[in-house]
């Protein structure tokens, strides 16, 4: 199978409806062993209130001891993920900095994911940094051709990852330099690889459907440029929860360039700051958190919830994008019963 081939292929097909599309971003469940049960009744609140087309879940889904083998993530997963699979609505995911964090690569992760019946995720090419590059093609409502992408990208970890990679063991210190992006940013980049692959992938398609496609993308980390939206609140027109640092790349790695030139990804979201929901444009690209939905990690229970993507056939160019709080969901709820 050809990469446009494996791109175009998706065993579950996403499709307009009556021209409309709606995507549900979430992020951070930081799952534990025996986590708090208010997590899958949060999750299905949220997804009979949002009723989306596609969930994204963006990073960090288990950590702790819930990371610590195959039969725990697996449990983790079996608990969770019906929530979304009994509603049969088709979803993927990327991975966070905590996911492989005691030794289970996500290499293996993603052979557990993939074998979910809606999970539309893909390992992505072998020969690109990296697990869990994908693209997802979103068909119009008769189905004859791509109307809108939806492009995942692996954020990797800590920044020490690359340094060891590319043979900078001896310069550790500026790993932690005390003046940085923003006090937090002592995390992985992209690698220019996978900025290759997404821009040969979006002129493949391109080409494959005579018109450039309008896209989605999503990571775990944020983008450096994530900073510029509050330092420029009135020409971004910034708005929204601000509680922590962005905890950005640590190496700029010209992603978000990359994006404004090839001209077809109008949104990015991420996960990774769990009290940060606000959004901006900069350049054309509309920039967003979707907070987090943990009672496990750190949240606030007032931002607590995740972001839709409401998506017009008719002008898919121009994306609605805003978020749903678990608090206005759960009221009365009949969920499972919550571990206090």
């Amino acid at each position: 199978m050809s990469e446009l081939e494996n791109n175009l292929y998706l065993k579950k097909e996403l499709r307009f409806k009556n021209g409309k599309f709606r995507i549900l971003c979430l992020s951070d469940f930081h799952g534990v062993a025996n986590f708090d049960r208010r997590l899958t009744r949060d999750l299905s609140a949220l997804l009979d209130a949002s009723k989306p087309d596609l969930v994204l879940l963006l990073g960090d889904i288990v950590w702790r001891d819930a990371a610590e083998s195959v039969e725990s993530i697996t449990a983790f997963l079996k608990e969770v993920i019906p929530c979304i699979e009994d509603r049969k609505i088709p979803w993927a995911h990327v991975f966070g900095g905590h996911d492989d964090e005691k030794g289970i690569s996500n290499e293996v992760q993603q052979k557990i994911y993939e074998q979910f019946e809606y999970c539309l995720s893909k390992r992505g090419p072998e020969d690109v940094s990296g697990v869990g590059n994908f693209v997802l093609p979103v068909r119009s409502t008769d189905g004859e051709k791509i109307v809108y992408n939806v492009w995942g990208l692996d954020s990797h970890d800590g920044a020490g990852d690359f340094a060891d990679e590319f043979g900078l063991q001896k310069d550790r210190w500026w790993l932690f330099l005390p003046d940085n992006f923003s006090l937090d940013s002592h995390y992985d980049t992209f690698r220019f690889d996978q900025l290759m692959w997404y821009w040969n992938s979006s002129k493949e398609l391109e080409e494959h459907e005579g018109q450039k496609i309008p896209a989605l993308m999503v990571s775990h980390m944020p983008l450096p440029e994530y900073i510029l939206l509050y330092k420029n609140v009135a020409q971004t027109v910034y708005r929204g929860s601000r509680r922590e640092h962005c905890g950005c790349n640590m190496i700029n790695s010209g992603l978000f360039s990359t994006i404004v030139q090839r001209g077809d990804v109008k949104t990015f979201i991420c996960g990774h700051d769990h009290i940060n929901d606000y959004e901006g444009t900069y350049c054309g690209v509309k920039m967003a958190y979707d907070a987090g939905l943990n009672y496990d990690g750190y949240c606030d229970d007032d931002l607590r919830g995740g972001r839709i993507v409401d998506v017009d056939e008719a002008d898919p160019w121009n994306v609605k994008t805003y978020m749903i709080y678990s608090a206005d969901c759960v009221e009365n709820y009949p969920g499972e019963e919550e571990r206090l």
